[in-house]
């Protein structure tokens, strides 16, 4: 006799004694009744209520039969090999799966397909997604599409008792994003990134902190920093740290990030490195509010050590200039490129007080003497040799040096070449000139340093006639920012003897375009200078103004090709000068004066050199916006 149509299997008699027997069955059975149950509640259709019924009592009749227990697994394999199977037996195992894992459906297999959450979110939710979707500037499909997908969260959280977006926790996300499945990757990163920008909107209005709206993000890629992942030695520092870290409030650090970023984008770099400005200080905030600090330059430095440890390339010390960008931001208000940051501390600071605090007075005399950065440095590098010398050898105060010693010191210090170590040990001698005024050691001592390399005249070489035509070839052909700024180098230093350090301090504001005269106040020797400018100078340094200069606010001719477009170094010009050294361009010429009379005197031999010398600058308006503008 066929059983009646509403005869269920998970109600028959029988099964009170097939429960004794087949232990999984009883979950089963209470699984399948609740898959029905939440159909009838929904108003499904005959259809996919008795096909959901078929579905379940066939697959539990294998299991049986085959004497196996429920596993997903298992459903899915049956379905595959026992098919073809209409479309709502795959939905009906899904289910399945779903009261077995999570106890109730998951939006990926509910029914309807769509659910309309929208409909159902109360105050402030639904005013906030109200509000969002009008900062949006897209299609009316798109829009819908995100209207869904952050109405399904917002629905969430607000069936879980979450009444304001204050109360919204790191707990509450992860466990969100952790039940709440998709069909496919890109369809788990369109939700992720949706709540991601609805919890940014609303830590942009103070209704929650920033953290919470990058965490998403970070997840959804598996680049979320936990406390725990870090060593022992790195969380007691971390720790060491957190009451003075909550005087600068991590959301405090929240509100720099865009200026910093802003300010950064408009020193002219590409996207990669914004892209890792943003990514690097938005995942320390993360760290900072998921762990309740504030922020510190400190914690910072300890947040990068695990991915310098598993980097494989040099990514992390970018990463690490843009910690010191910001921390350097927060106390200027300014991105300053300029600076290059010492990671490592200097030797002199493992010397023993005793010679550290004299070393320390030496510089400072010699910082106020106005010497250059890089000089100080040869002076600090210089003189902590000595000491470390003194140091190794016990001598704990000045005192003990003598003859002997000094003689000592300088027949083991090693150094590459004779004239290296004949600068070092001519800023030794200024060190110990210096012990010697505050009687720190006898005086006269100093002359025992003896000088290890003698005055000597160098043989000048100059430039042959085909070398110099090689150069002017070059220029022709040059199109490339690079190659022109090399070329105006070239030129400068080749036909109007400019020094290295006199090319790089060009500024706009030195040339004299009517005259054809540039102004030098040169840099070795201080004195103001005025040459003419040949107009093939003239000529490379227009083209490079006009074709090769980035726009940037620099005020010197020449700038980097590469962001930030500040000022070049003196090494720069030794790049461009591939024929030969500023040296060898600077002395091809006994002077800019011989120059320019021997180019007068050559016009008269050659009838096109009017015509090959046509000044470019003609149009006095484009002119006046390269030299004004840029």
């Amino acid at each position: 006799m066929a059983r009646p149509k509403r005869d269920l299997f998970y109600e028959r008699e029988e099964n009170a004694e097939l429960y004794l027997t087949h232990e999984w069955l009883s979950a089963y059975d209470r699984n399948s009744r609740n898959i029905v149950d939440y159909l009838v509640q929904r108003d499904a259709g005959t259809t996919l209520y008795y096909c959901t019924i078929r579905c379940l009592e066939m697959f539990r009749r294998f299991l049986m039969e085959s004497g196996h227990c429920y596993t997903a697994e298992a459903a899915i394999q049956w379905f595959r090999d026992t098919g073809p199977h209409p479309k709502g037996y795959l939905s009906a195992l899904l289910r399945l799966d779903d009261f077995y894992h999570y106890g109730d459906i998951q939006p990926i297999n509910a029914f309807p397909v769509v659910v309309p959450h929208y409909a159902r979110l109360c105050e402030p939710w639904k005013s906030l997604l109200d509000n969002y979707l009008l900062t949006l500037d897209q299609k009316e499909r798109s829009l819908t599409q995100v209207r869904n997908c952050i109405a399904r969260f917002l629905y969430s959280i607000q069936s879980s008792g979450i009444t304001k977006p204050s109360e919204i926790t790191f707990q509450v996300l992860e466990s969100y994003i952790k039940e709440d499945a998709h069909k496919s990757r890109n369809s788990d990163a369109r939700y992720t990134y949706a709540i991601g920008d609805i919890l940014l909107f609303m830590a942009s209005r103070g209704m929650c902190n920033h953290g919470l709206g990058w965490y998403p993000y970070f997840r959804m890629h598996g680049n979320v920093l936990l406390m725990q992942d870090l060593s022992p030695e790195q969380i007691c520092r971390i720790e060491s740290l957190r009451n003075e870290s909550q005087t600068f409030p991590s959301e405090e650090y929240a509100e720099l990030i865009p200026g910093f970023l802003e300010r950064f984008h408009s020193l002219g770099y590409s996207g990669t490195p914004c892209q890792v400005a943003k990514s690097t200080l938005n995942h320390l905030l993360l760290f900072l509010e998921m762990h309740g600090l504030g922020y510190h330059r400190e914690i910072a430095s300890v947040c990068l050590e695990p991915e310098i440890l598993v980097s494989k390339g040099t990514g992390w010390k970018q990463k690490r200039r843009i910690l010191n960008l910001f921390e350097l931001y927060t106390k200027e208000g300014d991105v300053i490129p300029q600076v290059i940051f010492r990671n490592r501390p200097f030797r002199c600071n493992s010397l023993p007080d005793w010679c550290r605090k004299t070393l320390e007075d030496f510089l400072a005399l010699k910082t106020k003497e106005g010497w250059e950065s890089s000089t100080l440095s040869m002076y600090r590098s210089s003189a902590t040799r000595f000491c470390l010398f003194l140091v190794e050898h016990h001598i704990n105060s000045f005192d003990g040096i003598t003859v002997e010693f000094i003689k000592e010191f300088n027949q083991t210090d090693q150094h590459m070449t004779i004239e290296g170590k004949n600068a070092y040990n001519v800023r030794i001698r200024s060190f110990l000139h210096f012990l010697e005024r505050r009687a720190l050691i006898p005086y006269g001592i100093s002359f025992s340093l003896a000088c290890t390399i003698a005055p000597k005249e160098n043989v000048v070489i100059t430039l042959s006639e085909d070398e110099k035509a090689e150069i002017e070839q070059a220029g022709k052909q040059a199109s490339t920012p690079t190659e022109l700024r090399s070329h105006a180098i070239l030129l400068l230093g080749l036909k109007i003897g400019l020094r290295s350090s006199d090319i790089v301090k060009l500024t706009l504001q030195d040339i004299n375009w009517k005259r054809q005269t540039i102004r030098v106040m040169q840099q070795k020797t201080r004195h103001e200078i005025e040459l003419p400018m040949p107009t093939d100078v003239g000529n490379a340094i227009y083209l490079y103004l006009k074709n090769g200069r980035p726009e940037t606010a620099c005020r010197f001719v020449f700038v980097k090709v590469r962001a930030p477009y500040d000022s070049l170094s003196p090494n720069a010009c030794h790049y461009a000068l591939t024929h030969s050294s500023t040296q060898t361009t600077r002395k091809s010429y006994a002077s800019p004066s011989v120059e320019m009379l021997r180019r007068e005197m050559e016009k008269s031999d050659r009838p096109d050199a009017k015509a090959a010398e046509t000044p470019l600058w003609t149009n006095d308006e484009e002119l006046a916006r390269l030299c004004g503008v840029r």
